[in-house]
C-alpha cells in the first residue's frame, strides 16, 4: 500500500512546491512592475508615468509630468533619493525639450538634479529621464520633485525673493556691454536652471570671514555661486608645462586649492559646496572651439562644452564674465565684475589658443574687457570663485551697508 501512494504524494508534493515559487515570482515581477503614481506637493501634482521608484539594470527611460493646478507661479526642485548599488560610470540626462537638459553622473553627495525650476499657473513641464550604464549589475533610486518653499531664509530662496527675475537681459551678452542694472535673469546651465546677474548690480554682495563677494549666479541644482571682490594678493603663472595647459594640472588651482581656500575659508568651511567648475579646452584641428564659439560666433553658454572638474574653489570662465556684462570689444568700468583696485589682467578657465609655444587663456583686464592676448606664462592676478551650499540659511539684503551674511 506505501509503495501505491508514494508516486502521488510526490506528485502532491512537487505540486506544491511549483506553486509557492510561482506566487513568490507573481510578488517579485509585481514589486519590480513598472506602475504609474500620482503625488501632489503643494499645488503641484506630479505623475511618475513609470512610478517613481527606480530599479535598474544598465539602461532604462522612464517619464513624469508635473502640473500647476494653481494661478499662481511656484518653483519646484528635482532630486533622487536612496540611491543603491550606485556606480561611478552610471549617467543620467534629464530633459524637458525645451530649457532644461542636464547630463551627469549618479553619485551620492550631490543628489539634486535640477532646483529652482519655475513653473507658472496652470502650467505643464513634462520631463524624459534616461539612465545608462555599461555595468548589468541592478542599481535603484527613488525619483522625487518637491515644491520649494520660498518662505524660509535659504540663500537662493532669499535672492529669488528679493529681485523679480527676467527671462531676458536689455543688452546682448557677448554683442553688447552691460552698463546698467539688468537685474536677475534666468538661463540654463548643467543641472537646469540658474538665475545671474548682469549689469551694474548694487544688490549682489556677500561678506564671509572677512571677505567681500559678488554674486554671479543661482546654479540649477540650488547652490549659489561667488566670485571675490578683488584679486589674491599674489600673482602666478597659469602654467609650467605648455603640453598640459589644463586647469586641473595648472599652478593656479593648485594655489587656491592648498593655499588661499585654507587661508580665507576658514570659519565658514562648512558652507563651501564641492561643485563642479568648467574648463573649457575642448579644440578641433583649428584650434580651441571656445575662441570661435564666444569671439565669432557669440554663443556664451552656462553648459560646460568642456572639462568639469570638482572642487571647492575655482575661477570664473569666459562665459560667465560675458553674461556679466563684459565683451570682447570695449571696456566696461559699469559692471559688477569691475573693481578698480584690480591692476592686472586676472585669468579665466576658458581656453583661448596656443601661440609661439605659449598657452592663451582667456582673461580679464583692469578695465572689464575681455582679452584672448595675454600669455599664461607672464605672472597674472588670480580671482577666486567659491560655491556655497544649497541649504546654507543667510541674512541681509545684499546691498553694500548689509550684504548678505551667512547664519
Amino acid at each position: 500500500m506505501r509503495k501505491r501512494f508514494k508516486s502521488p504524494l510526490y506528485l502532491i508534493s512537487l505540486l506544491i512546491v511549483l506553486l509557492i515559487a510561482l506566487g513568490v515570482f507573481y510578488v517579485i515581477y509585481k514589486n519590480m512592475k513598472d506602475e504609474a503614481v500620482i503625488k501632489t506637493t503643494g499645488p503641484l501634482s506630479v505623475n511618475y508615468f513609470n512610478g517613481n521608484k527606480i530599479r535598474i539594470s544598465k539602461n532604462k527611460t522612464v517619464e513624469f509630468s508635473v502640473i500647476n493646478s494653481s494661478n499662481e507661479d511656484a518653483y519646484y526642485f528635482i532630486e533622487f533619493k536612496n540611491l543603491k548599488n550606485i556606480k561611478d560610470n552610471i549617467k543620467y540626462t534629464l530633459t524637458d525639450n525645451k530649457d532644461i537638459n542636464v547630463s551627469d553622473n549618479l553619485n551620492s553627495y550631490n543628489t539634486v538634479v535640477s532646483s529652482y525650476i519655475k513653473i507658472s499657473g496652470e502650467e505643464t513641464q513634462n520631463y524624459i529621464l534616461t539612465f545608462e550604464s555599461e555595468d548589468s549589475i541592478a542599481y535603484s533610486l527613488e525619483l522625487n520633485v518637491a515644491l520649494e518653499n520660498l518662505e524660509t531664509n535659504n540663500f537662493a530662496e532669499v535672492i529669488l525673493k528679493n529681485n523679480e527675475v527676467k527671462d531676458n537681459p536689455k543688452t546682448v551678452p557677448g554683442k553688447d556691454i552691460a552698463t546698467e542694472d539688468e537685474g536677475l535673469i534666468k538661463s540654463t546651465d548643467d543641472y537646469g536652471t540658474t538665475y545671474y546677474f548682469r549689469g551694474n548690480v548694487k544688490n549682489n554682495n556677500v561678506r564671509i570671514d572677512g571677505l567681500n563677494y559678488k554674486i554671479v549666479r543661482i546654479n540649477g541644482d540650488g547652490s549659489v555661486r561667488l566670485v571675490l571682490d578683488g584679486v589674491a594678493d599674489t600673482l602666478k603663472k597659469y602654467y609650467d608645462n605648455v603640453n598640459d595647459y589644463s586647469y586641473k594640472s595648472s599652478i593656479v588651482n593648485n594655489y587656491l586649492t592648498n593655499e588661499w581656500l585654507n587661508k580665507n575659508i576658514t570659519d565658514s568651511s562648512f558652507y563651501i559646496a564641492n561643485q563642479k567648475y568648467c574648463n573649457d579646452i575642448s579644440n578641433n584641428e583649428n584650434g580651441f572651439l571656445a575662441l570661435t564659439r564666444l569671439k565669432t560666433d557669440n554663443i556664451p553658454s552656462f553648459v560646460c562644452l568642456g572639462e568639469k572638474i570638482s572642487s571647492k574653489i575655482g575661477i570664473l570662465t569666459a562665459d560667465e564674465v560675458i553674461f556679466a556684462g563684459a565683451t570682447l570689444n570695449e571696456n566696461n568700468t559699469s559692471f559688477y565684475l569691475y573693481n578698480k583696485d584690480i591692476s592686472t589682467n586676472y585669468y579665466l578657465s576658458t581656453a583661448s589658443s596656443l601661440s609661439n609655444n605659449a598657452y592663451y587663456p582667456f582673461m580679464v583686464n583692469p578695465s572689464g574687457k575681455l582679452i584672448n592676448n595675454d600669455s599664461g606664462m607672464y605672472l597674472r592676478a588670480v580671482r577666486p570663485v567659491i560655491t556655497i551650499i544649497k541649504t546654507a540659511m543667510v541674512d541681509g539684503d545684499g546691498s553694500v551697508n548689509n550684504p548678505y551674511i551667512l547664519l
